[in-house]
């Protein structure tokens, strides 16, 4: 087993100079193309803070990341392992705070670096660091071209192979022939125990991937099948499964889909139980809402939906509705409007929300004020 390994993630790449890249909530990093301004962006770099072997004359293993980019576009690692106090090399201090400083010019970080013996790679998601020694390793990233390029999984193995300590004392001179061609059976053994490091993220709702999420809420009796239903949205109902199976057939369980799906709350009218019921606002229920049979549930939306979402919804609804109830959805139109036999008085208001349109025989006095 490797004995130490760095993964970069979020607080690190926040912690590097980083031009021309932004960071996304998944622990990637991604070119941006222009700035806020509408400015183009040309140079994207990133120049990670040392890492701290804690032992001088240290060895380090291999450097391994993900990268997505089109063939317009070529990203390099680079790699410089460095030691306190050697002579005819610069402290690990001064040039890390030569690698921090924002005014310093991209070539030349790159410059200093390739001259003080780093290593480079060009497009490959996998380097060896056999031949460079030294308690602090500096990183940096140069991607070059006009295509997006999203780069994730950076992965510093301080050791880097598992099989190298199992041979002969004759067989383990370092970065020899012998020695490069084992680590190719100790990236594969590497990797796999990373995916098998992964596997509990695989069973956690907030980081699977997409595609097992329908699996999970058929697990806890949820129809989301047919990618119909954005991403977040199946998250939150795979995240609150429990809870809606368990209260199957209640208003809680419609209201909570609702709120889910819409981002807000709706009125649920329950037919059996209209007679004096009240609106939120004290408003009285409309006669033509208190007609139907004491299964019928309507449910009051606020706003308009498109008629794809309403689907949806009622889809899910129908799985939670009480056996025989019929649902019935209303969707209540912000604006006001007015029929050709309404009179306006001196003091009245049109409440915002939809611009008033008035027809080509409606005559307006001096004393009628539209808001």
């Amino acid at each position: 087993m490797a004995d130490r390994k760095y993964r970069i993630r979020k607080n690190r790449w926040e912690t590097a100079l980083s031009e021309g890249f932004e960071i996304l909530a998944d622990d990637r990093v991604r070119t941006i193309q222009e700035t806020e301004d509408g400015e183009p962006v040309h140079a994207h770099a990133i120049f990670l803070k040392p890492l701290d072997s804690a032992g001088g004359d240290s060895e380090w293993g291999r450097v391994f990341l993900k990268a997505e980019h089109g063939s317009e576009t070529a990203f390099y690692i680079y790699a410089l392992a460095l030691d306190e106090g050697v002579p005819g090399k610069p402290e690990p201090a001064e040039l890390a705070a030569l690698l921090a400083d924002p005014e310093e010019d991209r070539a030349k970080k790159l410059r200093v670096m390739m001259e003080l013996g780093a290593l480079r790679s060009v497009n490959r998601q996998d380097m060896l660091l056999y031949s460079i020694r030294g308690r602090y390793l500096f990183l940096a990233l140069d991607v070059i071209g006009d295509g997006v390029a999203t780069l994730s999984d950076l992965t510093v193995f301080m050791q880097g192979d598992n099989f190298m300590q199992t041979f002969p004392e004759v067989y383990r001179e370092r970065n020899s022939f012998f020695h490069r061609w084992m680590s190719v059976y100790s990236t594969i053994y590497n990797d796999l125990q990373d995916r098998i490091d992964d596997l509990p993220k695989l069973l956690d709702v907030d980081t699977c991937p997409a595609e097992l999420l329908p699996i999970y809420a058929s697990w806890l009796g949820i129809d989301i099948s047919g990618g119909f239903l954005p991403e977040e949205v199946c998250r939150d109902l795979v995240r609150d499964g429990y809870q809606l199976s368990r209260r199957k057939g209640t208003r809680w369980a419609l209201s909570r889909i609702i709120e889910i799906v819409l981002g807000c709350e709706a009125d649920i009218l329950e037919h059996n139980t209209m007679r004096g019921y009240l609106l939120s606002d004290g408003a009285q229920i409309p006669p033509n809402l208190r007609e139907g049979g004491v299964l019928d549930v309507t449910i009051l939306v606020h706003g308009q939906i498109k008629e794809t979402l309403r689907h949806q919804l009622l889809f899910l609804l129908d799985q939670f509705k009480p056996v025989r109830t019929r649902l019935h959805l209303v969707q209540l139109d912000k604006g006001a409007t007015i029929d050709g036999n309404s009179y306006l008085d001196m003091n009245a208001a049109i409440p915002e929300g939809q611009p008033p349109v008035l027809d080509t025989n409606m005559n307006m006095s001096g004393v009628i004020t539209l808001r």
